[in-house]
């Protein structure tokens, strides 16, 4: 069986990141989103001992595995990171934080909907809500400390 759900995703997010991408900033953006990367890799192996989230049976788990981590995470993140606004008060922080969790947890949502995903050891949607603001805080911190954006200066 043809994982086509996984291809499209895959093919729609290198899609997105073709159109939307500051490809000047690809030293500093890509170094986080390869980072997004490892993380997912680290989840992954997690999630094949501890069952959180599991995806449709039939479909190889390598297969999305190294999907996910060589599209979504990695066009997400850069995104993220590109889109940072300027003012970085509390308050526009906090809404584009709301923003970004909530596109994310939307598209795990249309996984789960459309019966790609399930979850699995009281895992649920809240969760991974929360994880993806703590992920977006990791990204962004990543970004900051080790100032990857003089590297595109």
């Amino acid at each position: 069986m043809l994982p086509l759900f996984f291809i499209v995703r895959f093919i729609l997010s290198w899609l997105v990141w073709l159109i939307f991408a500051d490809k000047r900033r690809w030293r500093s953006l890509g170094l986080t989103g390869v980072f997004a990367a490892l993380l997912g890799s680290v989840a992954d192996i997690v999630t094949n001992r501890y069952p959180f989230w599991e995806y449709s049976d039939g479909i190889n788990p390598l297969f999305i595995d190294i999907s996910d981590n060589f599209s979504i995470y990695i066009v997400a993140t850069y995104l993220f990171i590109q889109w940072l606004p300027r003012s970085r008060a509390v308050a526009r922080m906090f809404a584009y934080w709301f923003a970004w969790t909530t596109l994310t947890v939307t598209i795990e949502w249309l996984h789960l909907a459309t019966g790609h995903m399930r979850y699995g050891l009281g895992w649920s949607l809240f969760h991974s809500y929360v994880a993806d603001w703590i992920l977006f805080g990791i990204f962004y911190l990543v970004y900051r400390i080790f100032r990857l954006e003089k590297l595109d200066s």
